[in-house]
């Protein structure tokens, strides 16, 4: 390994940045999000059911996505083997869910007058995941740092 690889080794700078926003921000973002959602909406559970499922499908994908986000980013900060591969099927994952996540009050039956209220918001909030997600996919991708610390892992 030459001297400018072995000085770009390690978790630090933008890698360092990634690891703290899987482990700490994302997850916390994640939950918190779904507690204030799940509080706003526990008036109206008793009168429409579907919103109520919504939550619930909601909850489990998001309670998944906020563990494999720790798992990723810990992984990333452990240099763990595979961990760039991991990181990659978490982006690709929270990118997946965040369009799908648009389509699921139609899928259970939530009233139309609700889903367009909260459809703009949904497909703005998939586009802003999917561009978080495909920033740090090419940084992981391209990153001098990211083969200089993974490449016995690549």
């Amino acid at each position: 390994m030459d001297e400018i690889n072995i000085h770009l080794k390690g978790v630090k700078g933008w890698l360092l940045l990634m690891c703290i926003s899987l482990t700490i921000l994302d997850p916390s973002s994640i939950i918190l999000n779904l507690m204030i959602v799940t509080n706003l909406t526990k008036p109206y559970f008793s009168k429409n059911t579907e919103l109520l499922r919504l939550i619930l499908i909601n909850g489990t994908f998001s309670i998944g996505l906020a563990v494999f986000s720790i798992y990723a980013g810990l992984s990333l900060w452990k240099i763990l083997p595979n961990a760039v591969a991991t990181a990659k099927k978490y982006l690709l994952a929270i990118s997946l869910y965040s369009v799908f996540s648009t389509f699921i009050p139609v899928l259970i039956g939530l009233q139309t007058e609700p889903v367009k209220g909260v459809s703009g918001n949904s497909v703005a909030n998939s586009l802003m995941t999917i561009l978080y997600a495909t920033a740090w996919y090419l940084y992981l991708k391209k990153s001098k740092r990211v083969k200089a610390t993974y490449s016995s892992n690549l």
